[in-house]
């Protein structure tokens, strides 16, 4: 049995009784939230993850995130728009975390829908007669910032991994510059104090 299970098995397992909850597994950029939920997925949980649904709503408002940002970003001689006229995620992202303001106002076109898409896949999945889960999980790193969601969490799961592990997984992984990956861990540096301002109950599991 490996860490992760073990932890998960002394400090959630406890919390979900007769119930079948759902909660948020979350944590800083290249913490392990992905394998936390795959070893819970092994117990009978089911798990989506916000940042690809996040990348589906990002392709259907495509076109009023190029009139919101576009030229903002050339401004600063950054391209978000590629050559076959798509939209380049990396950019983006690289002008995004470079403004909190501009992070924001990304968040105000892409949340409102994706939270009505993730009420949509809990109330159809609680709607399952056979092969219900043991329960749903929210992989998502700032789900604080859409309340609705959180509202639906019994409990936040959260995963800590040392700064330097976390660098180097971000950097072999995502093939960010080192200038990138501070900028991302520089806006999540207070994030376990943002989950508990919201109240909600927190179990921490170090990866």
């Amino acid at each position: 049995m490996n860490k992760i299970v073990k932890q998960i098995e002394k400090y959630v397992i406890p919390e979900i009784a007769s119930k079948k909850p759902v909660f948020c597994v979350t944590g800083p950029m290249a913490s392990g939230k992905n394998f936390v939920c795959a070893e819970f997925e092994k117990l009978g949980f089911i798990s989506i993850d916000l940042d690809k649904e996040v990348h589906k709503v990002l392709e259907e408002k495509t076109p009023d995130v190029f009139e919101a940002f576009e030229k903002t970003a050339e401004k600063q001689g950054i391209k978000i728009r590629t050559e076959d006229n798509k939209l380049d995620r990396r950019a983006l992202g690289a002008l995004l975390f470079s403004s909190p303001a501009l992070l924001k106002k990304h968040e105000d076109i892409i949340y409102p829908a994706l939270t009505e898409n993730i009420k949509a896949f809990i109330k159809s999945t609680n709607e399952k007669k056979d092969d219900r889960p043991k329960g749903i999980i929210l992989n998502a790193t700032v789900l604080y910032k859409t309340p609705k969601l959180l509202d639906k969490c019994d409990f936040i799961v959260y995963v800590q991994a040392g700064w330097i592990k976390r660098f180097n997984r971000a950097r072999k992984r995502d093939h960010m510059n080192e200038i990138q990956i501070m900028q991302r861990f520089t806006a999540q540096k207070n994030l376990l104090d943002d989950y508990k301002a919201t109240g909600k109950k927190i179990i921490v599991i170090k990866n």
